[in-house]
């Protein structure tokens, strides 16, 4: 059986669908600013991320569901952008913390093999006299492996939860939002 692009579009297309009393559910109720400068809330981003880890592939949509007293055209408009922007914050916090790694990473290798290679020319050369060479040589040898061999656990083993929550916020901050309003039941 072949699945068609059309059919495999669909299939990579991930719902989340969350239930909102008031635009408190979605930004901080912590914040007295005004609606558009509030913070994202933190309950709101952790269930979020409780459902992606649901369904982690493909594109997602975000479907809103809020009472009928929130409709406006507007608001939508505000917290979509608000979201997307909170998120795409927040993902390039992650890249950057991961490239700063990276780059300690680099610096380590750098210094370990400069070490290493120093320590090997005076040996090889001999421009230093045997104890100097030898006090050294206590110094540069551990400082040279540990900098290489920490440099390289830095560069090529990052940590799985960063990579997670760095592709989390970025398929967050790309997703679609879509707003839906229910009918409150009338009370009894």
């Amino acid at each position: 059986m072949t699945i068609t692009k059309a059919e495999q579009r669909i299939k990579d297309l991930k719902e989340i669908s969350l239930v909102i009393d008031s635009w408190d559910d979605v930004f901080s109720d912590f914040d007295p600013r005004p609606l558009n400068e509030r913070t994202v809330s933190g309950d709101f981003v952790e269930e979020l991320k409780k459902r992606y880890r649901e369904t982690q592939r493909g594109t997602f949509i975000i479907n809103i569901y809020a009472p009928v007293f929130l409709k406006n055209v507007e608001s939508e408009r505000m917290v979509t952008q608000r979201l997307k922007r909170h998120f795409r914050y927040v993902f390039m916090q992650k890249k950057r913390n991961i490239i700063r790694r990276r780059v300690r990473g680099l610096i380590f290798i750098f210094v370990g093999i400069s070490s290493l290679t120093f320590l090997t020319l005076a040996t090889y050369h001999k421009f230093l006299s045997k104890l100097s060479l030898e006090m050294i040589s206590i110094l540069l040898m551990p400082l040279g492996w540990f900098g290489f061999w920490e440099g390289l656990s830095k560069l090529v083993d990052t940590s799985p939860a960063f990579i997670h929550e760095e592709k989390l916020f970025e398929k967050l901050s790309k997703a679609n939002y879509r707003f839906s309003y229910i009918e409150e039941e009338a009370k009894k």
